[in-house]
């Protein structure tokens, strides 16, 4: 798609996609995203997530790899009766197909890098990237975890607190049930229960493979007993609770049951139509977050050097007369002690200090003005002075900092490209985005 022309670009790439492409394009900017300004702000906001993650777990052999390739119409997990899904899988939308290892896949969702503080997941950690453009899969990012099974089943890893994690950070949760002997599983029952507690509007429960469950009476009673099962979980009990049946329409049984997989694909849509929206108010949020710490920036630097300014023009007026009064002190201390030398034989006087005779009126006037009793005293009185005059620029350079011309200058190019041009950006967006919706 890259080498077409822009506009058949649009006409190919849904607009809710060009939507988040925009916006992920304001954040990341080398000049002026938003994250390199509030970097420069020292200000903590994050980019919203191009694409919705959703996790899949359940008991072995639920059909989780089965939904997903049906769902991106390409082959990417494996699939059996045997554990296929032995390690975590990420499903990704790219240009070609490719699998990518663990370090690999932390360099490309950095988010994760705390999963490497689980012993052995990151060499069971893969990122499996397929060109598939089919339904809504260019913005969702499927997490494939392994089949849970009762036991002395181990695992490389630690899967319960890995499925745990993702929990907190993915958009959805699939809890997928087999019919066939493996719905009550206990291990899945507890993690079911554990992520329901923290995030239960993220979670949507399947029958899966409905179509093997044998006859209505057969599926009826196995949803009886998955629905009472969950429901002896306290967390579980004080929510609403639905469970579509569904199966793969290619790979479907000659059955009666009514096929509920398109609300797999409802689901996804909403979140996706979800996610756009957040994405919106998140660029709009951290956009008026920004204008207001560079205003705050700008208004107290203002009120700073305000009282800066108030504080130095005292400062400045007691170090100009410290330093009068210590050049008059030193004026009058020569005068004592030099002059007084001459004064017996004024032939002795040099022709260079011949002035100081013509200037002995005018000190002696000072030092009348003066009382200075002792030359100690004198000394005295210099010494503080000019201990006074050294701290008043020691607590002088101890300033609070101010902003130079240049940041002053930056901070307001940065506020009115976010007026202007980031602001009125997203709006325009949001206005396409309903234009979508609304006819």
């Amino acid at each position: 798609m890259t080498g077409l022309p822009e506009n058949m670009q649009r006409i190919i790439t849904p607009r809710y996609e060009q939507i988040v492409n925009e916006i992920d394009l304001l954040y990341h900017r080398s000049d002026n995203g938003l994250l390199a300004i509030s970097q420069r702000l020292g200000v903590q906001i994050m980019a919203p997530n191009k694409k919705i993650n959703i996790l899949l777990i359940g008991n072995h052999s639920a059909g989780k790899s089965s939904l997903i390739n049906w769902y991106i119409e390409d082959n990417v997990q494996r699939t059996g009766v045997a554990i296929e899904t032995q390690g975590i899988s990420i499903i990704q939308s790219g240009k070609r197909r490719e699998t990518l290892m663990g370090p690999a896949t932390l360099h490309l969702f950095p988010y994760l890098h705390p999963l490497s503080n689980i012993h052995g997941l990151l060499n069971y950690l893969t990122t499996e990237i397929s060109s598939s453009k089919q339904r809504k899969f260019p913005m969702v990012t499927f997490i494939d975890t392994p089949g849970l099974v009762d036991g002395q089943m181990a695992y490389p890893f630690d899967v319960d607190q890995a499925i745990l994690w993702f929990g907190h950070h993915v958009d959805l949760i699939f809890v997928l049930f087999d019919p066939i002997g493996q719905a009550l599983c206990k291990r899945t029952l507890n993690l079911v229960e554990k992520l329901n507690k923290f995030n239960p509007e993220k979670m949507h429960y399947y029958l899966a493979k409905a179509d093997e469950a044998g006859t209505d009476r057969d599926r009826h009673r196995v949803l009886m007993q998955i629905v009472q099962n969950l429901c002896r979980q306290p967390e579980i009990s004080k929510t609403s609770f639905d469970m579509p049946t569904i199966y793969l329409p290619d790979l479907a049984k000659e059955t009666r049951c009514t096929n509920q997989i398109n609300e797999v694909c409802t689901t996804i849509d909403h979140a996706v139509f979800s996610g756009v929206q957040k994405s919106l108010n998140t660029l709009q949020l951290d956009c008026k977050n920004l204008i207001k710490c560079i205003t705050d920036k700008l208004s107290s630097d203002g009120v700073t050097r305000y009282h800066q300014r108030r504080w130095n023009i005292k400062l400045y007026i007691f170090q100009l007369f410290s330093i009068l009064f210590l050049f008059l002190s030193s004026l009058l201390f020569i005068r004592r002690h030099v002059i007084s030398w001459f004064n017996d034989d004024t032939s002795a006087i040099p022709s260079t200090f011949a002035y100081l005779s013509i200037l002995e009126t005018v000190f002696t006037r000072i030092g009348n003005g003066f009382f200075y009793p002792s030359d100690h005293l004198l000394l005295l009185f210099a010494f503080i002075n000019l201990l006074l005059f050294f701290l008043g620029q020691f607590f002088l350079r101890r300033q609070s900092p101010v902003l130079s011309s240049r940041e002053q200058k930056l901070y307001s190019n940065y506020k009115h490209y976010l007026e202007t041009n980031v602001l009125v950006k997203e709006k325009e967006l949001y206005e396409s985005f309903l234009s979508e919706t609304i006819d």
